[in-house]
């Protein structure tokens, strides 16, 4: 394989990045992240622990990358059409994303045509079923036993804890997050209506006000009430600094993807620790999921390691693949 001038300086993929997709709504709601994991992302994900060289497209700057999977091209265009899918730090980084998840399709397509109870009828039917149904066939995850969840228990054992629970009420000044001039602004206004609400007789009111006049979320019509939220709820920037604060209105504006948030945390109850026995669901849940993973992983090097792909190395090499 020729390897040309095409050198992405950026080849971690960005996670935070990854997890900026359409199903996030511009209110930051416990419905938001409330969804289980498809299989495109568990893909994604798994693919995220294989190491990559630098040099891994044959193409420049200026040239979508040609790419081949035991054959079949993968069409230019459609590689294109997919960056929109994958943000990134840089333009070769998100043509090497698109690249990569074209790719993994294909091994995964070539797979189901091979499968004697599956084939090409399968994927024509449907591609997403087709795909299910031979990740299910080929990755079974380990069930633990008690002595598994145990010794993870013991290991670790302040992990166990049930969550924190937060009431929480916010007002929303919109903005895109490359508006960086407007920001600025924004977030003069959101500290001088901080300000306002600190030093406010009738705070509860003042609040409801604030957010019916100036918030861009559909929560102002509940004067910002988000109610209960948990952690893994929210968008992360959201998540990670609201679960800092203490109960107040904040005292400095919060920024996320969708804007700068004005909150207040009306209630607080931290987390209670559990027991073993109240634990072990989750712990055994947890050692499901990550077999699962491991053994997806295992199951994708095996498909790449065994196909004649050109234009592009996956490199999925065994040793960053857990084998239990």
């Amino acid at each position: 394989m020729s390897v040309s001038t095409f050198d992405p300086k950026n080849n971690q993929i960005n996670q935070a990045n990854s997890e900026q997709d359409d199903n996030i709504r511009i209110m930051p709601t416990s419905d938001d992240l409330k969804r289980p994991h498809s299989e495109k992302e568990l893909i994604e994900e798994a693919l995220a622990e294989a190491k990559r060289p630098d040099n891994l497209i044959a193409s420049s700057r200026q040239q979508i990358p040609n790419i081949s999977v035991n054959g079949v091209v993968i069409d230019p265009t459609a590689i294109a059409q997919e960056v929109q899918y994958h943000p990134a730090n840089s333009q070769d980084e998100a043509l090497f994303l698109s690249a990569q998840a074209l790719v993994i399709r294909e091994l995964l397509k070539q797979a189901v045509y091979a499968d004697p109870t599956l084939g090409k009828s399968a994927w024509e039917a449907d591609e997403e079923t087709a795909i299910s149904d031979l990740i299910d066939k080929n990755v079974q995850p380990t069930i633990p036993n008690e002595d598994s969840c145990r010794q993870l228990f013991d290991s670790n054992p302040q992990r166990y804890v049930t969550p924190p629970l937060l009431t929480v009420r916010h007002i929303l000044l919109a903005s895109p997050p490359d508006a960086g001039e407007e920001r600025i602004e924004l977030k003069k206004q959101a500290t001088n209506l901080i300000e306002t609400l600190q030093n406010s007789q009738n705070r509860d009111a003042d609040f409801i006000q604030f957010a019916q006049q100036y918030s861009l979320c559909p929560s102002k019509d509940n004067g910002g009430d988000l109610g209960e939220i948990v952690k893994g709820e929210t968008v992360p920037e959201f998540e990670q600094a609201v679960f800092g604060l203490p109960v107040g209105v904040s005292v400095n504006p919060i920024e996320t993807r969708y804007g700068v948030h004005i909150v207040e945390v009306l209630s607080r109850e931290d987390g209670q620790a559990l027991s073993f026995e109240q634990a072990m669901p989750m712990i055994a849940n947890e050692l499901i999921q990550q077999s699962f993973h491991h053994g997806l992983t295992d199951f994708l090097f095996k498909l790449s390691h065994n196909a004649d792909i050109q234009g592009m190395n996956l490199q999925m090499n065994e040793e960053n693949v857990y084998r239990g």
